[in-house]
């Protein structure tokens, strides 16, 4: 008799335990949408709309996120410079989050994209700094609008072709296995929730705004897919003829993103600057081994830049 209410009671205490756990993750997707739409605009520009944020105040620098992400994943490398003496434009490239794709599937286009929005902020030039995949649109804004480029920053970022499969073909079979199956998850909601949680919970060891910029996946999705189809398009860049002043930084462990990228960058941009983060993965600037000296350096060029 005891065995069968002590065996009640912990079906009870499940039951009643997955309930609240649904409950808390549906409230987390509608705070999540009310997140993102209250904290950014959408504007009405020449080629279409784009949404962006703007954080401080001071000359201006673009962010182009990486894929996946949205305005928020750059608002979120912001708030890691955390610097006043700068204003952050933090705009969504097309397809995630309320930039339409027809607003610019090409990088070129996303250059242009990136163009148009300072017109409409009434803002003339600008620093640019391309996270991961949005390293082919800031070298492309370089490139397409030097007059209108202050310097560039490449952090852990696009810089060639790049094609997903071919990337995981370099690892072993169960180091394959192991990131197929994190890329997966890390596309699955409930997973990102707990992880967003988790955070929460211990944000001296992570930021929640990196796991927050990748929730909500299918208002992304549509952005990433484009990425995967232009990235595996790119042949060579005119890497030679960017004339601003170039900092790349980039992991030495980095299996997502091969340091090849950052090691072109440094070969053909004239004057372009490599620092290496040994040991480093494709986030090693949000490691406690590593932020020190990835803050410092892009603060410094930023300011030089200024």
């Amino acid at each position: 008799m005891n065995k069968s209410v002590f065996a009640l009671g912990a079906i009870a205490a499940a039951t009643v335990a997955a309930v609240v756990t649904v409950r808390q993750y549906k409230l987390w997707q509608e705070e999540e949408i009310e997140r993102l739409e209250s904290e950014s605009r959408v504007v009405k520009t020449a080629i279409g709309l784009v949404e962006y944020s703007v954080l401080g105040e001071g000359p201006a620098v673009l962010i182009a996120h990486g894929s996946p992400g949205g305005y928020d994943q750059s608002m979120a490398v912001a708030k890691f410079l955390n610097d006043s003496r700068f204003s952050f434009i933090c705009a969504s490239r097309p397809g995630y989050l309320r930039t339409p794709l027809a607003s610019g599937r090409t990088p070129e286009e996303q250059a242009d994209m990136y163009a148009v929005l300072l017109d409409t902020l009434g803002i003339e030039k600008a620093a640019i700094v391309g996270v991961s995949g949005g390293g082919p649109s800031a070298l492309q804004f370089a490139l397409r609008h030097p007059d209108r480029c202050n310097g560039l920053i490449m952090l852990s970022a696009v810089a060639q072709h790049y094609s997903e499969n071919e990337v995981n073909q370099l690892l072993s079979p169960p180091k394959r296995l192991l990131k197929m199956l994190s890329d997966r998850l890390f596309l699955f909601n409930p997973f990102v929730f707990v992880l967003v949680k988790f955070s929460e919970a211990m944000p001296h060891l992570i930021s929640p705004d990196f796991f927050h910029s990748i929730a909500m996946s299918s208002l992304r999705q549509p952005g990433y897919d484009n990425d995967m189809v232009q990235f595996d398009k790119i042949v060579n860049y005119p890497l030679e003829y960017i004339n601003v002043p170039t900092l790349a930084l980039h992991g030495t462990a980095d299996t997502d993103l091969p340091i090849a990228h950052a090691e072109l960058v440094e070969a053909k941009v004239p004057g372009a600057r490599l620092i290496k983060a040994e040991g480093g993965d494709h986030l090693f600037f949000g490691n406690y081994a590593h932020s020190d000296m990835a803050l410092t350096a892009m603060r410094e060029f930023l300011v030089s830049r200024a």
